[in-house]
């Protein structure tokens, strides 16, 4: 019989054990949904679908798409139309900021109708860069960047 005659457990160490699993569970969930990606999928018409309405010609067939890519790695930044790269150094610590606005100003300016950008980076590359440049790419009117880590 414990001193002081109480039958009763104490739970205080239940109480600490269950706030710190809740803790890692919270810190489980923020990390999982860092690393989900949100992904937006066409419905295209099955191809007999145009050609069995006489009153709507087909549409010509569409342009290529060119797909746009901002590669990030220690040393420096490429982006990339294409196959056509354009690397930008890491001088000092950090990349040239306006040489970049150009660039991805260039891109807007190039494909008004496209919206989407990928960012890739190396492991090397710290989150506040890899969140800079998505910053940059928010700033500079491209709203949907799909973040590629390797």
């Amino acid at each position: 019989m414990a001193a002081g005659g109480s039958n009763e457990p104490n739970l205080t160490p239940f109480i600490d054990l269950f706030s710190v699993l809740i803790c890692f569970l919270l810190m489980t969930a923020a990390w999982i949904q860092l690393e989900s990606v949100s992904v937006q999928v066409e419905k295209v018409p099955a191809p007999n679908e145009a050609a069995t309405d006489p009153l709507n010609p087909p549409d010509k067939p569409p342009l290529k798409k060119t797909k746009l890519t901002v590669f990030m790695y220690p040393v420096k930044i490429v982006l990339l139309e294409d196959e056509v790269e354009t690397s930008f150094p890491n001088v000092s610590g950090s990349w040239d900021v306006t040489a970049l606005r150009i660039k991805l100003a260039d891109w807007r300016n190039k494909f008004p109708e496209k919206k989407d950008v990928i960012l890739s980076s190396e492991a090397q590359v710290t989150y506040g860069q890899l969140i800079k440049m998505y910053d940059l790419l928010i700033q500079s009117d491209w709203p949907e960047v799909g973040i590629n880590p390797n």
